[in-house]
């Protein structure tokens, strides 16, 4: 059976990975974490991710760095990143070795542009205030850079 995948890599490429996903499975629906260790772990206002079977997570270049973290209700989160750039790639819980949370923002363009819309959003609660505005019209946007 023919299999849909998904590519990505860190800033620095030292670290490549692939998503193998069976052709009975649709792209990755995306889930946004707004708990206070994902925004320090991204460096953003909230973590983008993709929910995929830890199984069809492949390295294909190098090798992530793993830290240890706990959840604010005291479970193990694994989290790992690329050692040399710094680029987070995934998010998992240390009891479910089923499925893992990808960092959207790696996958390789062709196939971040394939993921399905986004479906949850937890810790919402947490949500910084001017993420709301992002959706208004009266925002600002430039398709580019600032300058420079």
């Amino acid at each position: 059976m023919a299999q849909n995948y998904l590519t990505g890599a860190c800033l620095c490429k030292n670290i490549v990975y692939r998503i193998m996903l069976p052709a009975s499975e649709s792209f990755p629906k995306v889930i946004i974490c707004h708990c206070t260790n994902c925004k320090r772990y991204t460096g953003s206002s909230f973590s983008a991710n993709i929910i995929v079977p830890q199984s069809s997570l492949e390295y294909t270049k190098g090798s992530p760095k793993v830290y240890l973290d706990h959840s604010d209700k005291g479970g193990q989160v694994l989290r790992e990143f690329c050692p040399d750039c710094g680029t987070p790639f995934t998010s998992r819980s240390g009891d479910d070795e089923e499925v893992v949370a990808v960092k959207s923002g790696t996958l390789d363009e062709e196939h971040r542009l394939n993921c399905a819309k986004l479906t949850t959003e937890i810790y919402y609660h947490r949500k910084d205030k001017w993420v709301v505005d992002m959706g208004n019209e009266d925002v600002q946007r430039i398709n580019g850079s600032m300058g420079g």
